[in-house]
């Protein structure tokens, strides 16, 4: 089979586009609404949150009691700088809540956010451990009762 200069160009394009698209990785949008699973985390995994510690150069540990995620900040386009202090209104079973990212789960899916124990029962029992979710970038509530009020919400 013979391939012209036009068609093997054609191919490296469109090979070309694909893989940027691919190195991209996924965007934090407002607004934009997306399936995946949560789980819940707590105790020492609450400690030394990668966004203050990696952007601010702060040593922030997590509450139980702060509304706060975790996602795989490798599958967000420019990572940890994209992703962290964004909020996500996440809904399980007509059950919502609006949490903070502010930690990596680097064993996490691209399509999963790891929840503090306090944000996940209000979607389930923890007893649950794995919720099927959809997930909505949203603007950062005002108030920051469940989170660290630093940095405060754009």
């Amino acid at each position: 089979m013979r391939f012209s200069h036009l068609s093997i160009l054609v191919i490296v394009a469109i090979l070309a586009i694909l893989t940027a698209t691919a190195e991209a990785g996924q965007q934090v949008k407002i607004g934009k609404k997306q399936g995946g699973k949560s789980t819940w985390f707590n105790g020492h995994d609450l400690k030394g949150a990668a966004c203050y510690g990696d952007l601010q150069n702060k040593n922030v540990n997590a509450k139980d009691n702060w509304h706060i995620g975790a996602v795989h900040m490798k599958s967000y386009s420019k990572g940890e700088k994209n992703v962290c202090f964004q909020c996500a209104k996440i809904t399980a079973n007509k059950r919502s809540v609006v949490v903070r990212i502010i930690d990596d789960c680097a064993g996490c899916s691209s399509t999963q956010i790891d929840l503090t124990a306090s944000a996940f029962k209000v979607l389930a029992p923890l007893s649950k451990g794995v919720v099927k979710t959809t997930y909505q970038w949203v603007k950062c509530p005002s108030g920051g009762k469940f989170w660290p009020s630093s940095p405060k919400p754009k």
